[in-house]
């Protein structure tokens, strides 16, 4: 093959369309493509988010989460010594002015994938179900901070609008009262990632790359190059490698020789069916840090962010927490009799809060990092798949080049 790409996610699979698209044989590794964070998130794609995890209001409520006090983000205890160290990196980052800076690399990036999606799911057939993103509050402290972050992404391009309690009634007339305004933010939206996820995927293999559904278990090394991966089914050979292994690339990272920074940062959501659309707009309760995505038949509640946990299921009482917020928010909920479709899944979350996109080992070097994108794999996919295709531009067939610049 001209590429190996480990990791069938959101990332891995964007990085595979655009790759066969430019002309590399590709195969995809992954035992389970689609089926790890790609499958249960909130489904936005939200220059929004440009401001890092890593930024003080996020620090402060980790430091809170210490003592139960605030559920946005949780530490299960006992911490090991890499999460230990991962929250040194992040506290460290997480100083105003370079959020600020690392705010503007992430609205770059996000702006580039925002022009690609356009093309992007038209090619997939794919369909957007939101007006935008609303970030409502009921505490008029919490509105006074939306607002004055909205203004800080303001300087970066992002466009956004404030609505008061009478705007927010109107937007959304299904709401709750007793909301003291919200945030609006007209250019994000909102999927379904597992169709979007697997749309792109497909449309990599129609454009012939491969889908090897086994587990990475070994690297193969040859003059400081990466010349094959073990795998349950076998070696794969290639000429140049893509490790997009989402919340498990530190694991896999570390058999080609790699150190990543990249922690799993657990998320979960519930899943309830619905006879229509209850909302118009993608919906983040601020004063609980929850978000409410509508799509035909379907309403998908989100929220939570635990480092330090094992993989499993989701705790009975953060996915009851989810349900009493949605309930709380939009009285329609309540109607739902139904239990819905737990699920957790982790997040692959770098210190900074930048994903980690880079050519290891130099020009000469064959393997290429895309990993860390947190929260944002869905926003940022689309610069994320054109950047490493750029990386591993095909010259000629059968070769690889070293053009690194895209944005």
């Amino acid at each position: 093959m001209d590429v190996a790409i480990v990791g069938g996610g959101v990332i891995g699979s964007a990085a595979a369309y655009y790759l066969a698209r430019s002309g590399a044989d590709v195969m995809v590794v992954d035992p389970a493509p689609g089926r790890g964070a790609s499958a249960g998130n909130a489904g936005l794609v939200v220059p929004s988010y440009s401001l890092p995890m890593s930024n003080p209001g996020v620090l402060l409520a980790g430091v809170r989460s210490l003592w139960g006090a605030d559920p946005a983000a949780t530490l299960s205890r006992p911490l090991s010594l890499r999460t230990l160290l991962w929250l040194g990196r992040f506290t460290v980052a997480s100083r105003p002015g370079r959020a600020m800076r690392d705010a503007r690399r992430l609205g770059e990036l996000a702006a580039a994938s925002m022009r690609l999606y356009d093309d992007l799911l038209n090619d997939l057939e794919v369909c957007s179900h939101s007006s935008g993103f609303l970030h409502v509050a009921r505490d008029p402290a919490i509105w006074q901070a939306e607002r004055k972050a909205a203004s800080r992404l303001a300087g970066l391009g992002i466009r956004h609008e404030v609505l008061d309690a009478a705007a927010l009634a109107n937007a959304e007339p299904g709401m709750a009262d007793g909301f003291a305004g919200a945030v609006r933010f007209p250019d994000d939206r909102a999927l379904d990632p597992a169709a979007v996820t697997n749309a792109v995927l497909a449309a990599a293999v129609r454009s012939g790359a491969v889908v090897r559904t086994d587990r990475v278990v070994g690297v193969r090394m040859r003059d400081r190059r990466a010349d094959a991966i073990e795998t349950t089914g076998g070696p794969v050979r290639a000429r140049a490698f893509v490790l997009a292994a989402g919340a498990d690339s530190a694991a896999v990272g570390r058999l080609f020789g790699l150190r990543l920074k990249v922690e799993a940062g657990y998320g979960w959501s519930l899943t309830l069916p619905a006879p229509n659309r209850l909302l118009d707009h993608a919906l983040m309760c601020a004063d609980d840090h929850v978000i409410l995505t509508s799509t035909p038949g379907r309403l998908r509640l989100t929220g939570g962010m635990e480092f330090g946990g094992p993989p499993g299921a989701p705790k009975a009482e953060a996915i009851a927490r989810l349900r009493a917020v949605a309930e709380r928010a939009l009285p329609a909920v309540r109607r739902i009799t139904a239990d819905g479709t737990a699920w957790r899944g982790a997040r692959p979350m770098t210190p900074s809060g930048l994903p980690v996109i880079r050519r290891f080992g130099g020009d000469s070097g064959n393997v290429v990092v895309a990993t860390g994108h947190g929260t944002l794999g869905l926003t940022l996919a689309p610069a994320t798949g054109r950047i490493v295709a750029r990386l591993l531009a095909p010259a000629q067939k059968g070769s690889v080049g070293t053009s690194s610049r895209f944005l």
